[in-house]
């Protein structure tokens, strides 16, 4: 069968661009270069002055969102109010309270950083007024109880007398007495409380019981206006609420206010170290998680910088051009400050890793370009012609790689997210600005640095080819192993997992978060909680007994109910009980005693008077019977003494409870003036509209508690909000808009390689290593066990633009060969040099304290990985099997000629000072000429 030659691949659109503009920067490099220097040096001003850093979570919601919606019109009622917890521990309330007490002081001196501070329930002012707090028939047993206690309250306490109060008991049971049957059940408990205080007092023992209900009752049930201190686990846990106050740094507006508060707590710690102090709270959290990521970016930076600039010096065996990539690349990240400070205008959680995502693919633009121009100057007499030709050859592939890897991320602003599409945007950009760095500034200072080199003084690349080219020859049996093995590694993708728990992502050893999983473990304050804004107390007071009949919600707090609305008829009985109290005397005065002989005769005629053969009866007579025992048993003296001392006691304790009563009667119903302004804030909005808190049972941050959570109180209340709803729907937002950015990215990437290529077969071959990397990299994540979420799920299109990249400058390279395919050597250097760099400036992220951090290095690293393999061994060998027939139509004496040449480069080559030492090591040097087929036909592309 007669060989045909091949004929030339049609050269792209954008070659001749390409030329036109290497040779305007050729002739202007001084001021190309001066002008990216200016420019980069007011994006950096810009910057300084105008950008600011968005640390909240809730800047990255959709503020057109339902869910979102929901959370601005409570912040337009509330304000803002992420409070800010200290947590300090002891052994016991002893321990703490005083700590507590010292904190609040120390806070209070601060007001500008430090406000709405609250560490105790202060209701004097609610409990003057609590017995608004009663009901109409409570108050009047109460006013009742007073009127029967008002000889006493005249001076006649011998009403108090055991005596007198046994015949009253006595007289209500007795079978003639006309009462009803309430009084006298009543009227037997009393004389039951009556006898187990004199069975206490009589005891061998003695102690004393109260015989007065109706005031323990009342007591008990006004318990909630008890002033408090935010206590748990028995006094051994305290809290300080409060919330912080802004800075003038709009960058980091929380931070002066973190590090004060972080410096009292260091110096409150120092003064009582029997008690541990920690700082948490959500607005805390976020600081804290915004300071860990910064601080890891910026040592992922420099660490990304220096493996990348290693990498790079290893590869092209020298310093000049490396240090002219990187500094290209400083140029386009400064210009990307300034375009990001005018596009946008801010930072967020997820749009601050721009910085590394540029190190790791901005600089593959300049790598494709120096390994290309290395290639030429070989070949080519002078800088400019290398330049120029560069442009044209490899040109229009870096073009084609940058516009994909950009178009993969300004998708990203095309879904409803405002994290992602800000990223996008950003990351977009800054891609397009490094693009433009390599393919100008980059030129101009290779032209200036070599124009009066010499061309043997151009080091040569590493040869990686020659590791590549062996497996080329089977290429076939490659195909049939790296498919199989993808094919199993693919199976693997069953057990992958996504992670919404954001505790998971958040730094290690952080103090914050370590105390956030305490007090979700050992108390009910969480920081999470849900939000429900009612019109009014009514409104308030019904849904919070609705959610308190839900299996997933704990409690809810809520301080409508501090002010009962106003009834006259309970003003006008407190009124009146406070009137009949207005006289109380300052101590209760000695009772005369009757003599046990004369009390033990009305017990046995009283005890007459149970004559049932129920339960009840027969435990009052047998209760009355063992009190006439020890009347009888006791000596005289002493039955006297702890007769009397029963008869103090029970007086002394009357007087108590009266007083506690008459503390209470403010006949003025309680206001909101009268509750302490730290809860007041915290509750009820400018509006004057009621905000009830509803806590979740169990760990609200895993995902199927805070799903069924959300849920629940949805069904009570559908406009509910709050951290725990924005987190579940803005997690569940966020995965479909990675999903819907990777669908977009892969659209815009198939057009843009059809205008590139303008090729079905050639830009589905670009796409292949795309394709199988994709499949290897999730499969690998199941087995390894490394699940996806919200912070890695980034690497979608991260990894569409990097796979594509490989895969259109492999193909690129197939195009401007003729014959079989072969794997060139600046293609060969310049792929694995990039991805190489690639995964050093993203798996230095695997360093980060930061654990969504840390997992966004490691599926992007294992990603670039994948993508590599199948773009330099997978992708080749299928080239190569599908060009096996293929003849480039070369005489012997021409294929010769070329050899003899390239040998003699060879020679010129191995003689040159700038060499790399670490080819010499590797591998003999050979001709660029020998290993690159295309450099012959050069000129005609």
């Amino acid at each position: 069968m007669p060989a045909e030659r091949m004929p030339h691949a049609q050269p792209s659109l954008l070659a001749r661009p390409l030329r036109w503009a290497t040779r305007w920067v050729l002739r202007f490099p001084g001021a190309v270069i001066g002008g990216g220097v200016l420019l980069a040096l007011l994006a950096l001003f810009a910057t300084g002055i105008c950008l600011s850093f968005h640390t909240s979570r809730l800047d990255l919601l959709n503020p057109d969102s339902g869910y979102n919606q929901r959370w601005l019109a409570y912040l337009e009622e509330f304000g803002e109010q992420d409070d800010a917890l200290i947590v300090v521990e002891g052994t016991g309330r002893d321990d703490v309270v005083p700590v507590l007490e010292e904190l609040a002081e120390s806070l209070s001196h601060e007001p500008k950083l430090f406000q709405s501070v609250l560490y105790k329930k202060d209701l004097t002012n609610v409990r003057a007024k609590g017995l608004h707090f009663l009901s109409v028939p409570q108050l009047q047993q109460l006013d009742g109880m007073v009127y029967m206690a008002e000889p006493v309250l005249r001076g006649d306490w011998n009403q108090l007398g055991l005596m007198r109060l046994i015949e009253g008991s006595a007289v209500r049971l007795a079978p003639q007495a006309n009462v009803p049957p309430e009084f006298r059940e009543a009227a037997q408990a009393d004389l039951m409380r009556l006898t187990n205080s004199l069975a206490a007092a009589l005891d061998d023992a003695p102690s004393y019981e109260s015989p007065w209900p109706h005031m323990a009752e009342l007591s008990s049930g006004l318990s909630q206006l008890d002033s408090e201190y935010l206590l748990s686990n028995e006094g051994q846990l305290g809290f300080v609420l409060l919330a912080l106050g802004s800075s003038e740094n709009q960058f980091d507006p929380d931070s002066q206010a973190i590090d004060k508060l972080r410096r009292l707590i260091d110096e409150t710690r120092q003064r009582h170290p029997e008690v541990s102090i920690g700082l948490t709270g959500m607005s805390v959290l976020e600081n804290d998680e915004m300071r860990a990521s910064q601080a890891d970016m910026i040592q992922a930076s420099i660490l990304s910088l220096i493996g990348v600039a290693c990498l790079f010096i290893a590869g092209f065996g020298g310093v000049r051009y490396p240090l002219m990539t990187v500094a290209t690349l400083l140029l386009g990240m400064a210009w990307a400050l300034g375009y990001i400070t005018l596009v946008v205008g801010h930072l967020n959680i997820l749009s601050v890793a721009f910085g590394v995502i540029l190190i790791g693919l901005g600089i593959d633009f300049g790598i494709h370009y120096v390994a290309r121009y290395m290639q030429l100057r070989r070949t080519v007499g002078d800088s400019e012609t290398a330049l120029i030709e560069t442009a044209s050859s490899v040109g229009p592939g870096i073009v084609t790689g940058g516009v994909t890897t950009a178009l993969a991320f300004f998708t990203a602003a095309l879904t409803h997210f405002t994290g992602i599409a800000e990223l996008g945007i950003v990351a977009g950009g800054g891609i397009l600005l490094c693009l433009a760095g390599a393919l100008l500034v980059l030129p101009a200072m290779i032209h200036l640095g070599d124009r009066q080199r010499a061309t043997g003084r151009v080091p040569e690349t590493l040869p990686l080819e020659k590791f590549i080219q062996p497996l080329l020859r089977f290429p076939r049996h490659v195909l049939a192993i790296t498919l199989s093995a993808t094919a199993l590694l693919a199976m693997g993708a069953a057990l992958l997992d996504y992670d919404h728990n954001l505790l998971n992502l958040q730094p290690t050893r952080l103090e914050s978060v370590e105390l956030e999983r305490e007090v979700l473990t050992h108390t009910d304050r969480s920081v999470w909680f849900g939000l429900s804004v009612a019109r009014n107390r009514d409104e308030l007071l019904l849904r919070k007994a609705q959610f308190e009949q839900l299996d997933s919600v704990d409690r809810t707090e809520e301080i409508a109910s501090l002010w009962p609305e106003r009834d006259e008829a309970k003003s006008q009985l407190i009124a009146r009980i406070r009137q009949r109290l207005s006289r109380l005397p300052s101590d209760a005065p000695l009772i005369p005693v009757e003599s046990p002989e004369k009390l033990e005769q009305q017990l046995a005629q009283t005890q007459s008077l149970f004559l049932g053969s129920d339960d009840a009866s027969r435990q009052s007579r047998w209760r009355i019977q063992q009190v006439r025992e020890r009347l009888h048993t006791l000596p005289p003296p002493q039955c006297y003494q702890r007769l009397s001392s029963l008869q103090h006691g029970m007086a002394s304790e009357l007087l108590e409870q009266l007083r506690l009563l008459r503390s209470m009667a403010d006949p003025e119903p309680p206001r909101l003036a009268d509750v302490p302004q730290p809860l007041v804030s915290r509750f009820v909005g400018k509006n004057g509209r009621h905000l009830l808190k509803v806590y979740a049972r169990g760990n609200v941050w895993d995902m199927d508690r805070l799903e069924r959570f959300v849920k629940d109180i949805e069904s009570i209340d559908p406009d509910v909000t709050g951290h725990p709803v924005q987190t579940y729907y803005a997690s569940r937002h966020m995965q479909q808009s990675y999903l819907h950015a990777a669908c977009y990215s892969l659209l815009s990437l198939a057009i843009v390689l059809m205008l590139d290529f303008r090729s079905i077969g050639a830009s589905l071959l670009a796409m292949f290593p795309l394709g199988l990397g994709m499949l290897q990299m999730f499969g690998l994540l199941g087995l390894l066990g490394i699940p996806l979420n919200p912070a890695n799920m980034i690497v979608l299109p991260l990894i569409l633009g990097i796979g594509i990249d490989n895969g259109v400058h492999i193909v690129h390279d197939y195009l401007r060969q003729r014959g079989s395919y072969r794997l060139s050597r600046s293609t060969a250097t310049a792929v694995v040099i990039t991805s190489a760099t690639t995964m050093v400036g993203f798996g230095t992220m695997m360093f980060a304290r930061h654990q969504g951090l840390r997992s966004l290095g490691q599926v992007l690293t294992i990603g670039v990985f994948c993508c590599l393999i199948s773009s330099i061994v997978i992708l080749p060998a299928l080239l190569v099997w599908l060009t096996r027939h293929r003849i480039d139509g070369e005489t012997d004496d021409e294929r010769e000629a070329e050899e003899e040449q390239a040998e003699q480069e060879s020679h010129v080559i191995d003689s040159s000072a700038a060499a790399s030492p670490v080819t010499r090591w590797i591998a003999p040097r050979r001709a660029v000429a020998q290993d690159e087929p295309d450099l012959a036909s050069t000129a005609d592309h």
